[in-house]
């Protein structure tokens, strides 16, 4: 009725067939308009008392081509920012996988992405894996490298670290910048060497003025609490071992596996907690210049790893690894809170969140609109549970994921612990990354399964 009585030359009846449809989309075509010219009109009136209303549409039409500009220099620099990341042969990291390639594409990142598959049992089960990425519609730069197998019954995740060095010596890349990150991240916004939280580095004392960009002697990373929280402690770091090993003392074992060498020398020797919590306290994602990478990182994470494993079997021996053979090079990090999300309470851009939902429901609006704050994390990282999300769902059955079953019934228990199950969204914030992480995983079924 509103429609007819405003638009009284396209009167269409109410008992016409597909009347109501005709006129949702007329209308929507309407307002549209209106709000445009709502736009202009606003522009004109604020330029008005100056009488200059052409210089307010050259203005508008300047901010509109600086706001473009500007973002296509935002995804021009991504291209610079090869990422890798590993995954084993299984079910689980490999939905994890089309997700993180499809946010990818979601957000325009222009550099490559590498999945690094790692052990994989038979040549059959690696063309399966090829012919399954070949069918999701991936730019070619989207990319599969496979290596032998890494992990061993006391631990998942030292295919990173031994992965990352085999696909450096194997293939490399021509970028300037590398960043690693694990497989259970989804983009928010395309990653730049830019680093745009460098202000909320803690206790920076390198260079001046304070580096901006990941460049050659400048390695970064998002702040994590794995280890240590920040602290002014002059103690030693010595984190605790699972076992002893050839009656080397904590400070002797500690040298020895940073260096090869009980007697060094190295970094690792009588470093502080408060260096650490400072300077290492990192996790992915980890960003450094490919010949920093190449020079020394590679093989410093690896040969650190190697021997950390003997006496270390906890689930963080690669991010350990990692602190410790930036400690050994005395290489401090540029270490931010801004790179990903996970969930309230740490070291990460929670007040952004908490400003972006304040009149937007995380749960239901748009995904371009709960997404849209430039001060978001890169990545929102799933690492954690939370209620109304849980990756651990989704273990896969046999040798196929629930992206590539596309048969899934309503037996199929992956997707009924998915469908019943829902986020409580009372808490906005709280509510963030579950939602978040649900919208993308039904887009990502749907993409799959139509």
């Amino acid at each position: 009725q509103l429609f007819n009585a405003i638009n009284p030359r396209l009167r269409i009846p109410l008992s016409e067939p597909g009347a109501r449809a005709r006129m949702a989309t007329m209308s929507r075509a309407v307002s549209m308009t209106m709000m445009a010219l709502a736009g202009r009109f606003l522009l004109l009136a604020s330029a008005a008392d100056s009488g200059d209303e052409v210089c307010a549409l050259q203005a508008a039409r300047r901010t509109s081509d600086r706001s473009a500009s500007a973002h296509e220099a935002l995804l021009a620099d991504s291209s610079n920012v090869h990422i890798i990341f590993t995954v084993d042969c299984n079910p689980y990291n490999l939905w994890q996988a089309e997700l993180l390639f499809f946010s990818a594409q979601r957000v325009g990142q222009r550099g490559p992405i590498t999945q690094i598959v790692s052990g994989c049992a038979s040549k059959e089960r690696e063309e399966s894996i090829k012919q399954r990425h070949a069918t999701l519609g991936l730019p070619e730069q989207h990319m599969l490298h496979f290596v032998e197998k890494f992990n061993d019954d006391e631990s998942h995740v030292i295919n990173k670290p031994l992965g990352v060095a085999a696909w450096f010596r194997e293939v490399g890349t021509d970028r300037d910048i590398v960043a690693c990150v694990d497989p259970d991240f989804v983009f928010v916004r395309p990653l730049t060497p830019t680093m745009d939280g460098a202000d909320e580095a803690i206790g920076w004392t390198g260079p001046e003025p304070k580096p901006t960009r990941i460049q050659k002697g400048v390695v970064g990373g998002q702040r994590w609490l794995t280890f240590i929280w920040p602290t002014e402690s002059q103690a030693p770091f010595l984190p605790t071992m699972d076992a002893a090993f050839q009656n080397m003392t904590p400070d002797e074992l500690q040298t020895w596996i940073c260096s090869g060498s009980t007697t060094g020398p190295s970094g690792c020797t009588g470093v502080t907690k408060e260096e650490v919590s400072y300077y290492h306290g990192s996790g992915p994602p980890m960003l450094a210049h490919r010949e920093d990478w190449e020079e020394w990182l590679v093989d410093a994470w690896s040969e650190t790893t190697k021997r950390l494993h003997q006496v270390y079997k906890k689930y963080y021996v690669d991010m350990l690894s990692y602190t410790l053979a930036n400690i050994h090079h005395r290489k401090r990090q540029l270490i931010v809170n801004n790179l990903e999300l996970t969930k309230p309470g740490l070291f990460e851009p929670w007040d952004a969140v908490k400003k972006a939902v304040e009149d937007v429901d995380p749960c239901t609006a748009p995904m371009d609109q709960v997404l849209s704050r430039p001060d978001l994390a890169y990545f929102v990282h799933y690492t954690h549970y939370m209620q109304g999300w849980n990756k651990r769902w989704f273990n896969g059955r046999g040798v196929k994921h629930l992206f590539e079953r596309c048969d899934a019934t309503e037996d199929d228990s992956e997707l009924r612990q998915f469908l019943d199950t829902s986020a409580d969204s009372s808490n906005r914030t709280e509510a963030f990354t579950p939602c978040v992480m649900r919208r993308f995983f039904a887009a990502g079924l749907r993409r799959s399964c139509a």
